[in-house]
């Protein structure tokens, strides 16, 4: 079994990485991709009202990447409560702080620029892509999930995976309502988030053993018999 989880969670990060690779080549030379990526943007900012607004700028800043790293801190301390192990508390920040590292690194290296400060809500002036606040934001909400419920019945997961999903769409539809990202920039932030989940949930799969499973038996020592 673990042999097998470890085989389907490298075919999945493989697949996720190939996708998120073929969304960085196509946003970096204007490919057919980023199409969607202005009218989409423009018909939000077009759509803005004022109970809207103060409801994105909420999300948003719970969303942002300093908040997400508090309640990383606050999530992993209660699982590592709730599990009696300190593993969970590593794998819960350590998923949220590589998310994050790579999102800024691929920042630096796709060099997007963000729309036009007109049409930004909040003022953001660094590159684009990827979206740091959902990057984060699902890699938060999947590996606390996974851990949580990673060996609960099949309908239990669903819920609980529909829920990071509303979560990880919520996070970024407000970033390209406020005017600060592109659709191309979120779908690939949550793709980012998707494969440090995987990367973690495997290794917590690996290295941490299900709740109540009994303990390996010792070998009994050798007793020499004297006489027959």
């Amino acid at each position: 079994m673990p042999h097998t989880s470890a085989a389907h969670a490298g075919l999945r990060t493989s697949a996720l990485t190939l996708i998120l690779a073929v969304l960085c080549v196509q946003v970096h030379d204007g490919g057919p991709l980023t199409g969607a990526d202005v009218p989409v943007t423009s018909w939000a900012v077009g759509n803005r009202s004022a109970v809207l607004d103060h409801a994105a700028l909420l999300v948003t800043d719970l969303g942002s990447p300093v908040a997400t790293v508090a309640l990383a801190v606050i999530c992993g301390l209660a699982l590592a409560w709730h599990r009696r192990s300190a593993i969970p508390a590593v794998l819960v920040v350590g998923t949220v702080g590589a998310a994050t590292t790579a999102s800024t690194a691929l920042k630096l290296v796709v060099e997007r620029s963000r729309p036009a400060l007109d049409l930004q809500e909040v003022l953001e002036t660094d590159y684009s892509f990827p979206s740091g606040h959902v990057t984060g934001t699902a890699a938060l909400l999947g590996i606390t999930a996974a851990i949580l419920l990673g060996r609960r019945r099949r309908l239990v997961r669903v819920c609980g995976g529909a829920v990071v999903a509303c979560g990880v769409v919520i996070v970024a539809a407000t970033r390209v309502y406020l005017g600060v990202h592109w659709l191309t920039d979120v779908v690939a932030g949550a793709i980012l988030g998707a494969v440090f989940v995987t990367v973690g949930a495997a290794t917590y799969e690996r290295v941490h053993p299900p709740l109540g499973a009994p303990a390996p038996s010792k070998p009994l020592p050798a007793v020499d018999r004297v006489g027959g």
